[in-house]
């Protein structure tokens, strides 16, 4: 998988943008597009557009979304075998659901994780609606299973 513009403009629009440090709904410090600088310390040029001017750039917030991808979408590969066989729609889905709650927490994901791994896209879809996160997650959670649910 590569990173396109779709898959951008879904991780805009499900994390926003922000210039200017923020506190996510976990209580962690992110900038951007959802960057945790608590889990992921800003690159040195960044980090020093920050402290001078006490906001990053646009250009510095795609270019940590980007990097952020590259994780979620290597941390796909590792925990869906048949990841790149997935149609794109679902690739996205599950790029953005790791992107929102990171690799450890997706990994809880037992049985959905399983009814992915089997390709039962239904039960799939089924686990993720019944889960604390759909719950919590406002308007991603139904875009994400949709996406889940008809590929």
């Amino acid at each position: 998988m590569i990173i396109t513009d779709d898959l951008r403009n879904l991780l805009i629009r499900h994390e926003g943008l922000r210039l200017k440090p923020y506190k996510c709904p976990a209580g962690k410090e992110t900038i951007g597009i959802g960057h945790n600088m608590d889990a992921n310390p800003l690159p040195g040029m960044i980090k020093h557009q920050l402290d001078t001017f006490g906001s990053i750039t646009e250009d510095m917030a795609m270019e940590l979304l980007d990097h952020d991808l590259l994780d979620a979408i290597l941390n796909c590969r590792r925990l869906y075998r048949d990841f790149e066989k997935f149609t794109d729609r679902r690739k996205m889905a599950l790029v953005d659901f790791i992107f929102n709650v990171g690799m450890r927490t997706a990994r809880t994901f037992e049985r959905t994780n399983r009814a992915i791994n089997r390709g039962d896209w239904e039960a799939a879809a089924q686990g993720f609606e019944k889960s604390l996160w759909f719950r919590q997650v406002g308007f991603r959670g139904p875009e994400i299973v949709k996406m889940i649910r008809e590929g």
